[in-house]
C-alpha cells in the first residue's frame, strides 16, 4: 500500500507558488516541450515520401515504440504543469477529512 502523501507547504505557499516567476518560467519551457513533442509526433507518424521517391508508412515496430514514448512526454508534460493544482487538491482533501474525523 502507498504512503499517504504529506505536503510540506502550506496552501498559501502552493498559490503565492503557483503565481511566482520561476513557475511562470518552467510552465512555458514545459509547453515548449509539449508543443516540440507534438510537432515530433506528428512529424514521425505521417506516412511521407523518402529520397528515393518510396511512400513510407510508419508502421515498424521502432516507430511505434518511438511514438509511445512521445505520448509519454506530452503526459509527462501535462503532470507537471498540474502538479501546484494537485498539490492544492491534497490539501483541500486532507482538510475535508479533518473536519469530518470525530474527535475523542
Amino acid at each position: 500500500m502507498l504512503d499517504e502523501t504529506t505536503i510540506k507547504s502550506s496552501k498559501s505557499e502552493v498559490e503565492e507558488f503557483k503565481e511566482s516567476l520561476v513557475w511562470l518560467d518552467i510552465k512555458d519551457e514545459l509547453n515548449d516541450l509539449a508543443k516540440r513533442a507534438k510537432l515530433e509526433y506528428d512529424l514521425v507518424g505521417e506516412p511521407h515520401v523518402d529520397d528515393s521517391g518510396h511512400m513510407i508508412v510508419p508502421n515498424t515496430s521502432e516507430t511505434l515504440i518511438h511514438l509511445g514514448e512521445i505520448k509519454g512526454r506530452r503526459k509527462a508534460v501535462s503532470y507537471f504543469l498540474n502538479i501546484p493544482d494537485i498539490l492544492l487538491q491534497i490539501l483541500e482533501d486532507k482538510k475535508d477529512d479533518t473536519r469530518r474525523e470525530p474527535s475523542d
